[in-house]
């Protein structure tokens, strides 16, 4: 004979109160369910909000702890010492051009308004963090480098006339030919003008010379032209090249000399050999002003006696 299944006995009800019947209890207690799960709806529903009105907040924060990686960076980079000639390294605008930007998007995009991520696709944004991104980057570098390249403020012709030796130089066609004891000399005529005796010797050890004329421009003496083609042809365009004093010592034993451009620039000293004191502080200047000293060649001086 198999047990028969019992109910628990339900509790009396007080003196003067009809029991309700199980069909009442039932939807009772259905009754109760709907209600806690609307309460529960609510609840995530309040959660949500909260969530979303924080999201802004949220984003802001992971910004700037993005942004403050970003300037500790470029803070310590701009305190590092200078960097010896011959050595290279990356700029501010390489290494943040190499962020893996399509994997930061994985960390910005739960970060976004439930609306905005309805309407956008996420293989699209990180394509765009991907590559706008180091495009928009390479292009504030180039904003950067646009800054007018600023010259000595007072240059004395005729205390800078005289023979300068090269310590560096940037790459240089013109003097693609020259593997050592590179010269200027430079010497003051009436009118303001320069002669201009460049020298050098080749790899055969054999002296190679060539000379023109210098001449201030826009009326600062710092800012200097040179031309090194015949009389009869300097009036045609492109004869005359520019020849800036970015710096010169106050004794002017030694001086920074660029173009406006940045594409090439020359330490140059009364000596044929600098202390590195001395060189670190020319390139110190020649940084400021936006060239890339990282790619400067030094210049043997003295492996031939001269003539």
């Amino acid at each position: 004979m198999s047990a028969q299944l019992r109910h628990p006995a339900l509790p009396e009800a007080p003196a003067g109160i009809v029991p309700a019947s199980l069909d009442q209890q039932i939807l009772a207690a259905e009754m109760a369910i709907l209600a806690r799960e609307e309460r529960l709806r609510a609840q995530a529903s309040r959660i949500g909000q909260q969530v979303h009105e924080k999201l802004p907040a949220l984003g802001a924060g992971a910004a700037s702890m993005i942004g403050g990686v970003i300037l500790r960076r470029l803070f310590r980079q701009r305190r590092s010492p200078a960097v010896p000639t011959g050595t290279t390294t990356s700029s501010a605008g390489s290494w943040l051009a190499s962020l893996p930007w399509a994997q930061l998007s994985a960390l910005v995009w739960p970060l976004l308004p439930l609306t905005v991520r309805n309407r956008a696709n996420p293989k699209l944004v990180a394509t765009l963090m991907a590559t706008a991104v180091p495009l928009a980057l390479a292009h504030f570098k180039v904003a950067q480098q646009a800054t007018p390249v600023s010259t000595a403020p007072l240059l004395d012709l005729r205390r800078y006339a005289g023979r300068w030796f090269e310590i560096a130089r940037l790459p240089l066609s013109a003097e693609s030919d020259c593997a050592s004891d590179v010269t200027a000399t430079y010497t003051l005529l009436r009118g303001g003008r320069l002669r201009v005796v460049n020298s050098c010797r080749n790899r055969d050890g054999e002296l190679e010379e060539v000379r023109g004329v210098g001449r201030t421009t826009e009326g600062e003496g710092a800012k200097l032209e040179v031309c090194f083609t015949p009389k009869a042809l300097r009036w045609l365009p492109g004869a005359w090249a520019p020849y800036w004093v970015l710096h010169v010592d106050p004794d002017y034993s030694a001086a920074v000399v660029g173009t406006p451009d940045r594409q090439h620039l020359w330490l140059l000293s009364r000596s044929p050999h600098m202390e590195d004191a001395q060189l670190q502080r020319l390139l110190l200047h020649a940084r400021a002003q936006g060239y890339d000293t990282t790619r400067l060649m030094r210049t043997p001086q003295g492996l031939h006696a001269a003539v």
